[in-house]
């Protein structure tokens, strides 16, 4: 057999591999998201987002400024709790270093997304997972209560920052561990 037949065949036989392999994949069931166990903080995937009202932005720079520099004050706040652990049939613990006792709560599961509520979320916090990574999803109201409690008499009004503000979201990542 020649060099070229050889290298078509191989070639052939590797595509048909590839195809039965991606026909295979897409038959596979749906893998159950299973939130139970415990959920670590995964702090390089913390995130907070803003987007600005450019004409308020012109306005108030000293408002961004102070914004801009509070950024990672406000992301270290969403650092927190360090572990949450789901327990059955619907229980959530958040963990923190500094509070001696978990702050219970529970948790309302459809598929990959949850809700879970607790004092700190009386209204909820929304949530997604994939077995892997946990992502909580913090809105633009709980982020504006952080930065309420950052401002000070000398910084501008609370109603500039809402008006400054058109988008505010944050994400918190764990990483399951058992």
């Amino acid at each position: 057999m020649d060099m070229k037949k050889l290298k078509s065949i191989i070639l052939l036989a590797f595509t048909t591999l590839l195809i039965s392999f991606s026909i295979w994949s897409c038959n596979k069931e749906f893998e159950p998201i299973v939130l139970n166990g415990n959920w670590d903080l995964d702090t390089s995937a913390v995130m907070v987002y803003i987007v600005y009202n450019p004409v308020i932005a012109n306005e108030y720079p000293e408002t961004k400024k102070f914004l801009e520099k509070n950024l990672q004050t406000i992301r270290r706040e969403l650092m927190k709790p360090l572990r949450i652990a789901f327990k059955a049939p619907n229980k959530a613990d958040f963990i923190y270093n500094d509070v001696p006792l978990p702050v219970e709560g529970t948790f309302e599961q459809n598929n990959g997304f949850f809700t879970i509520t607790n004092v700190i979320f009386p209204n909820g916090i929304s949530g997604a997972s994939d077995n892997i990574r946990l992502e909580l999803y913090y809105t633009y109201d709980k982020l504006m209560s952080i930065l309420k409690l950052l401002l000070t008499e000398d910084d501008d009004p609370y109603e500039v920052y809402q008006q400054l503000i058109e988008k505010f979201e944050g994400v918190g990542s764990f990483r399951k561990t058992n």
